[in-house]
């Protein structure tokens, strides 16, 4: 009965998971996912009107031109 649990079982056990695995593995390849999309997309760089256009209120423009760091 030690031989049957320690030797057959495991076995039995491994034989079964290999079985699943394939079988799930084989039903998943016919599975396919949507076709490639495919499309263009048109975009312009643009340099700023201004050098301080990323500033975001003109006081704040006026106090970095008069403070020291």
């Amino acid at each position: 009965m030690k031989v049957l649990r320690e030797n057959i079982v495991p076995v039995a056990f491994l034989t079964l998971w290999v079985a699943a695995s394939g079988y799930t593995l084989h039903k998943l390849a016919g599975l396919h996912g949507p076709g490639v999309i495919e499309a263009t997309m048109d975009l312009t760089v643009t340099a700023p009107l201004r050098s301080t256009a990323h500033v975001i209120c003109p006081d704040m423009a006026a106090d970095s031109l008069t403070r020291k760091i």
